[in-house]
């Protein structure tokens, strides 16, 4: 199940991209800086997306639909000083309200997510119980071990766009995620806040 869902994604972004390239206009390129945190640890992440508007400039209500990527190098709560990188790619559908300079929107994400925890670069001792037998401690969790696992992940996004220019604008805004990555994780929700740009040429 999870296979084909992460396939159908895949395919759609494929497709919806391709499209892209062959209708320019009207697009709308955003990117930003913020912070994510998952599985009890957390860092800095970057966003980028890229939207077409499906409704008309002078529509209070607006629809778009988008592909976007995002990226956070961050801690791990067993405290492996190594990291994880958790990265996001999918599609993502948005409705806005324009109100003047200010535009509130929600928008539905639906991503291939991809966590990596490389191997350590050298073995720690364990240490030494009274016994004389190793002490491993608590067992890691699934979501903490070395290795890279691929998921998929949906939520609801919500922000504000300030208009700058005709062209440019400030928003910020705030993602809670359902993530499913490992099959046996107990830890699946996520969120990310970032602040950045968008431009339409």
């Amino acid at each position: 199940m999870q296979a084909a869902l992460l396939s159908i994604v895949l395919i759609s972004t494929l497709t919806f991209a391709s499209s892209l390239t062959a209708q320019t206009s009207g697009l709308e390129l955003q990117a930003g800086l913020g912070y994510a945190r998952a599985f009890d640890g957390g860092g800095p992440s970057f966003t980028a997306a890229v939207e077409r508007p499906l409704s008309a400039p002078t529509s209070i209500l607006q629809h778009a639909l988008g592909g976007g990527l995002w990226y956070s190098h961050m801690s791990i709560a067993s405290g492996y000083s190594a990291g994880r990188d958790l990265m996001g790619l999918g599609l993502r559908y948005l409705l806005q309200l324009r109100a003047g300079r200010a535009r509130p929107f929600l928008a539905v994400p639906l991503q291939v997510l991809r966590s990596n925890i490389p191997a350590r670069a050298t073995l720690q001792s364990a240490s030494l119980s009274v016994s004389g037998i190793p002490d491993l401690g608590p067992p890691t969790p699934v979501e903490d071990r070395m290795g890279s696992e691929w998921g998929w992940g949906t939520g609801l996004e919500a922000g504000l766009r300030i208009g700058l220019s005709p062209q440019l604008s400030a928003q910020t805004s705030v993602q809670g995620l359902y993530q499913r990555i490992y099959e046996s994780g107990t830890r699946n929700g996520a969120w990310t806040i970032h602040g950045g740009i968008t431009y339409q040429p």
